[in-house]
């Protein structure tokens, strides 16, 4: 009977995993450089990795571009971070277009995951597709040097599906990789 029991549970975790959302692709893109028909960065401009360093006089302002795999509509959020600790963490609704202080609830989701320095949680729903493209922006200034991270995070998971760090710096280049 036992053994019944962990067997029926083995199965249930795994019927359970099979509908998170997988990563497919993620990169930074200057905004410049976004075209909104294609949905895409232009062909070269698209930065990828962790050694990214952009200065914000020369570039102003990034998008985070993702595509991610899902078997059914799935809620991704767009976690930007920087530094250590946040006095106000804000949250961009995309499907009510709304910008405002999180919540309780909010605030809960990134402690129960040991997010420090969160800045904006971008919500978005991705459809059921091999590819869904998400796409989330962020304005630049010199105030911002340092450090970023931006997670991609399936909701209902406590584990991020990727990260992506970057580093904002003043240079006499815009982007340098």
């Amino acid at each position: 009977m036992s053994r019944m029991i962990a067997v029926f549970a083995v199965i249930v975790v795994f019927a359970a995993s099979g509908f998170a959302a997988d990563l497919v692709s993620m990169k930074l893109c200057p905004t410049k450089d976004y075209d909104s028909t294609s949905r895409e960065c232009a062909a070269g401009k698209g930065l990828e990795g962790n050694s990214i360093r952009i200065d914000p006089s020369k570039i102003g302002s990034i998008q985070f571009l993702t595509a991610v795999k899902t078997s059914k509509d799935e809620e991704i959020y767009h976690v930007w971070i920087f530094g250590k600790s946040s006095s106000k963490v804000l949250v961009y609704d995309v499907t009510t277009k709304t910008l405002r202080e999180a919540d309780a609830s909010e605030l809960t989701w990134l402690k129960e995951r040991n997010i420090e320095g969160a800045r904006v949680i971008v919500k978005m729903t991705a459809s059921a597709s091999e590819r869904f493209r998400l796409r989330s922006s962020k304005t630049l200034t010199p105030a911002m040097v340092g450090l970023w991270k931006i997670q991609v995070y399936d909701v209902m998971q406590t584990k991020a599906l990727g990260e992506m760090e970057f580093t904002v710096a003043l240079s006499d280049k815009g982007i340098t990789e």
